[in-house]
């Protein structure tokens, strides 16, 4: 079946030989070739992760300064707002003082001219009497003792 003889022998050593040779020309570069690309890849990988870590922590930092930029602005606008219907209440305030002001002045003077109009129109009714006493009678004729007070309720 199975002889061993020189043939045999150099037919194991020329394997053995090319094994040897396939290993040093083809296996060795391909290896190392398996190996770089391995490595290209992990680094390019790491890279990536760092980049994208860095890329979170960028977005994260952009949306907390935004989240604080829009409680700033919403409360500077509230306090805004405020400052301005404070502003509003005290001129509105200050309108009704001078309002009120005005009205008293006006009523007062309105009063006084009414106390005016009711002594000229008290003189005139007192000259109109006269006048038409003077007429009916004929003589002038005076009249001294005149009741104002049924004149202004008359006039009321």
């Amino acid at each position: 079946m199975f002889e061993f003889n020189a043939t045999f022998l150099i037919a194991m050593i020329s394997f053995v030989v090319f094994i040897i040779i396939m290993n040093t020309i083809l296996y060795k570069p391909i290896l190392s070739i398996i190996n770089k690309r391995e490595n290209y890849i992990d680094e390019n990988l790491n890279a990536a992760k760092n980049s994208k870590e860095k890329a979170q922590g960028i977005l994260n930092d952009k949306e907390a300064k935004l989240t604080e930029t829009n409680i700033k602005s919403k409360q500077i606008v509230s306090e805004r707002v405020q400052q301005e219907n404070d502003k509003a209440k005290k001129l509105t305030e200050e309108a009704k003082a001078t309002t009120q002001k005005n009205i008293a002045s006006i009523k007062e003077n309105l009063h006084n001219e009414e106390i005016q109009t009711t002594n000229a129109l008290s003189e005139n009714i007192r000259l109109l009497a006269e006048s038409i006493s003077e007429k009916v009678l004929g003589e002038k004729t005076s009249i001294d003792n005149v009741d104002y007070e049924l004149i202004n309720k008359v006039l009321k």
